[in-house]
């Protein structure tokens, strides 16, 4: 059967498309995928191993702390990053006119910034002679909760990896859920506020319940950013523990321990994989829902 021009002219103009997937996406994952089986090696060593596998997995490996640190590490950010991103979009949808709407979206310049170039200015920041440091540190000992000056920077817990991913991801938040926000009929929250209903009520009752599967939405891009981000980590993160984002890059730039690289590089995947399949599975399917 011969494919008529017809047929053929969509695919011809997605061919461009799809070269490009093949070269800049699946060629470099399979080449990961291979090389976590010792399969590609850049070692001039090549044999089907599962030492790599076996080394990530041993317990108390500084892998699996790695992993674990940059899992939860990433989910505060993400919680913190989409409520403030989200506490903006409601604001600038509720907010009554005036002479301040000019600097409204004035926080909103993170999203021009570049990561690297963010991640040292919350350094400068942060670091123990900082002046945000210094202020946050004088006001924790004058209410009495801490003794000595917290390290809001390189420091082992992540503070300021935190503060820095939440600063640029959270306009991801609110420009994925400030649209949907505005397309909200203005006559149901009208109708809720004549009859007396607070703007608390209109938040919850009205406003969350018919932008939540875009708020969904967001929170999954806005993790997975955060789990796969090397700036902020690399700039801001202690010297242990490390994102594994890190790892992997002293592992080929410093160690040239190329097999672990590819078993990080793997597990990084079947990580993003499972984190983007749980969310837009159930998102997909509520927004198909709500449509309907």
């Amino acid at each position: 059967m011969v494919m008529s021009s017809q047929n053929s002219a969509p695919l011809i103009y997605l061919l461009p498309i799809y070269l490009y997937l093949l070269v800049m996406l699946v060629i470099p994952l399979g080449i990961v995928i291979l090389g976590a089986f010792g399969i590609i090696s850049f070692s001039g060593v090549q044999q089907p191993t599962l030492k790599g596998f076996q080394t990530f997995f041993t317990p108390g490996s500084l892998y699996l702390e790695s992993t674990f640190f940059t899992v939860w590490n990433s989910t505060v950010a993400t919680f913190l990053a989409v409520a403030a991103g989200y506490l903006f979009a409601i604001y600038l949808t509720i907010r009554r006119p005036g002479w301040w709407d000019k600097f409204s979206f004035v926080p909103l310049i993170a999203i021009y910034t570049p990561y690297l170039i963010a991640a040292f200015m919350w350094w400068t920041l942060l670091w123990p002679k900082g002046y945000l440091a210094i202020g946050i540190n004088w006001l924790l000992q004058k209410l009495g909760l801490i003794r000595e000056p917290l390290y809001l920077v390189n420091d082992p817990y992540g503070i300021g990896i935190i503060l820095g991913k939440v600063w640029y991801t959270f306009t991801l938040t609110f420009l994925l859920t400030y649209g949907p926000l505005q397309l909200i009929n203005p006559e149901i929250v009208e109708a809720a506020r004549i009859l007396g209903a607070p703007m608390r009520t209109v938040i919850t009752k009205i406003y969350f319940p018919l932008s939540k599967y875009a708020l969904l939405a967001s929170s999954s891009i806005v993790f997975l950013d955060n789990l796969t981000g090397v700036s902020t980590p690399l700039v801001l993160g202690a010297s242990w523990p490390q994102y594994l984002s890190v790892v992997i890059l002293n592992d080929v730039t410093l160690f040239f321990n190329y097999l672990m690289a590819f078993t990080s590089g793997f597990v990084y995947i079947i990580l993003s994989l499972l984190a983007g399949y749980f969310f837009f599975r159930y998102t997909t399917k509520a927004i198909v829902y709500q449509v309907r």
